[in-house]
């Protein structure tokens, strides 16, 4: 009973892990994408 208890922590660790990346990845791509019209702003100073 050990091991399957020690299995399930494992599994449950890992899926956890994978939710908060999944939700990292759309976190980030949101924000680049809100920040996106400010970025092309600084972009187009900065370069001409």
């Amino acid at each position: 009973m050990k091991t399957q208890s020690n299995f399930m922590d494992t599994v449950k660790s890992s899926y956890l892990v994978l939710i908060i990346a999944a939700l990292g990845v759309f976190a980030f791509i949101s924000a680049v994408l809100i920040a996106w019209p400010a970025l092309a702003y600084i972009g187009a100073k900065l370069f001409n």
